[in-house]
């Protein structure tokens, strides 16, 4: 909609409303001096604003003012300036007044509390020295150092990175210097940071009514969040996810699509140090087409020329990764069967391929079916999310596959994602039965992804699209019980593919997902040893995100969240 229109519509709204006015006037005054004193009263009346935008104690005078306890006289006052005489139409639009006074005060009071919240959180600033820990670096080929000592340099010069690993290794190894502040670990388990290779943090994982909402209602909805209240929902909603992810554990999240860009807003806050929260890769909008998985949340396209438009308008707005989805999925799907049709061509696979290679980004692809998968290979994406079976002929594609940014092609399994929906009766997840049936289809086609994936040595990563039903972002660590029950792993391997193996397929191996000299310190800390039990993840004791050191992260959980039974394939 063009400035002009704008102004035009706002004309014409303004006027229509000023004639409904004047009429209620005139029924209420029955004179031409009452229809301007009204209209006069209306545009005074906003000074009745003013007690309540006193930022934290406006409400209190506001109200102290609305019941005469103050003696401020606002709307007496307001009827002399107007000459106008008391009426429902004064009293009414006082009251409208007032609410939005309300409404205003509380942004205004949110923000202060916000602002000072930021201010006060803790920033690293001393050097640390963890003591007296047990370390698994993530390296597949480690042993657990034992008496170990990590020192996490936070105090740089201003060109200089804080929060790095400068040291790591037994103590009779490693020097203390007498800068650094010294943490007794006692003997806790020391490992690196979780990483969530798939994941949506505009949701929380809690079933809701939305699940019965069909795809318009969706548009509708995504419309509301253009609005400010929506947005300010919005940013709180993802932010408090991603504080939840970064509690339990997780401490980079490669966010794989959210609607408007959110994803972007919150990464830069967490980067700028306005407020805490774990490392995010964001892909910005998905891109599919019009009709296809996602539509309602991202960008449909039907040419070429879209497809390019729609990588470009992403890199545009500084995505990490680009996210297109090639087939169907379980959520809008109608028939049995219907979830993993292909709906983009080789052809538009490997534009979006070439737009974001040119851009140097990797490209990962929605696909939940094996003739979906042989077509993102041959179009070049760089990881296929979800998956489905692996046929012989697809496996030499996935290890050698020129089309793509680094020779190759990962499977993210998603094992998590349809257990829930796969193994609770329809009839209480509310989703249709043709959607139950998908549901159990693509969880088999996933687990059998993984199987094949593990056993032909392919790179795959972990990753649960928490977001989903049944999907929290505190259960990141339940995916690799996952692994271990479908492939037969040991829980060492498990933290290693979503540790270090994790960090190099999304492609941030150089900076995290170990426990590195030069690496980030992002580390999780538990009580119990992990490689003996893997149960232990799921009550981490302390977190460390780029050096900063969180004690007793605390995560509410859902109450009364169905328990979910592993599939057995």
């Amino acid at each position: 909609m063009t400035d002009a229109k704008k102004n035009s519509n706002f004309l014409l709204c303004l006027f229509f409303a000023t004639l409904l006015i004047s009429i209620l006037a005139w029924i209420t005054y029955a004179s031409l001096e009452g229809v301007l004193g009204t209209l006069a009263f209306i545009i005074i009346g906003f000074i009745a604003i003013y007690p309540w935008v006193i930022p934290i104690i406006g409400i209190i005078l506001g109200i102290l003012d609305l019941f005469g306890f103050l003696n401020l006289n606002v709307y007496e006052t307001t009827l002399n300036l107007a000459h106008v005489e008391a009426s429902w139409i004064t009293y009414t639009w006082f009251w409208i007044v007032s609410i939005f006074g309300i409404i205003l005060d509380l942004i205004i009071t949110l923000k202060i509390i916000s602002k000072i919240r930021r201010l006060k959180k803790k920033k690293p600033k001393k050097n640390l020295a963890l003591i007296n820990c047990h370390i698994f670096d993530g390296d597949l080929n480690s042993e657990l150092i034992h008496d170990g000592v990590i020192l996490v340099k936070n105090e740089v010069n201003e060109n200089e990175v804080s929060g790095l690993i400068e040291a790591v290794g037994a103590k009779k190894d490693v020097s203390i210097p007498k800068n650094y502040k010294i943490i007794d670990l006692k003997s806790m388990y020391v490992l690196p940071g979780l990483i969530n290779a798939h994941c949506h943090i505009f949701g929380s994982g809690k079933p809701t009514k939305l699940m019965e909402i069909d795809t318009e209602k969706l548009k509708k909805l995504i419309k509301l969040l253009e609005t400010p209240i929506g947005k300010f929902y919005m940013n709180r909603a993802m932010r408090k996810h991603a504080l939840t992810a970064l509690y339990s554990g997780v401490t980079t999240l490669r966010s794989m699509g959210e609607p408007l860009y959110f994803d972007i807003k919150l990464r830069k806050k967490i980067q700028n140090g306005e407020i805490l929260g774990p490392r995010i890769l964001c892909a910005g909008m998905g891109i599919c087409p019009t009709g296809g998985h996602g539509e309602y949340s991202g960008y449909a396209v039907d040419s070429k020329g879209e497809i390019r438009k729609a990588v470009r308008k992403n890199i545009r707005n500084e995505v990490d990764h680009i996210k297109i989805l090639s087939t169907g999925g379980v959520m809008d799907a109608r028939m049995i069967g219907e979830a993993g049709r292909p709906q983009m061509t080789v052809e538009e696979i490997n534009i979006a391929c070439f737009e974001a290679h040119r851009g140097n980004l990797l490209i990962a692809t929605h696909c939940e079916s094996t003739e979906g998968m042989k077509e993102a290979l041959k179009g070049g994406v760089d990881t296929i999310e979800h998956g489905a079976e692996i046929t012989d002929d697809l496996i030499p594609l996935f290890k050698n596959n020129p089309r793509t940014l680094r020779g190759f092609t990962a499977i993210v399994p998603t094992i998590s994602a349809g257990m829930g929906l796969a193994t609770l009766s329809y009839k209480d997840t509310k989703i249709t039965k043709e959607k139950f049936e998908n549901a159990k289809i693509i969880e088999v086609g996933m687990i059998k992804a993984l199987q094949r994936a593990y056993k032909e040595g392919l790179k795959f990563g972990v990753g649960t699209d928490a977001s989903v039903p049944y999907v929290t972002h505190y259960d990141f660590w339940k995916e690799l019980k996952y692994l271990m029950k479908y492939t037969g792993m040991s829980a060492k391997e498990a933290i290693y593919y979503a540790t270090k193996n994790n960090a190099e397929i999304i492609g941030i191996g150089l900076i995290t997902g170990s426990i590195e000299e030069g690496k980030f310190a992002d580390l999780i800390l538990v009580s119990d040893n992990p490689l003996d039990d893997i149960n232990q993840l799921g009550q981490v004791e302390k977190v460390m995100i780029k050096g900063y050191l969180i004690n007793n992260p605390k995560v509410k959980k859902f109450k009364k969240l169905k328990e979910i039974e592993p599939l057995i394939v």
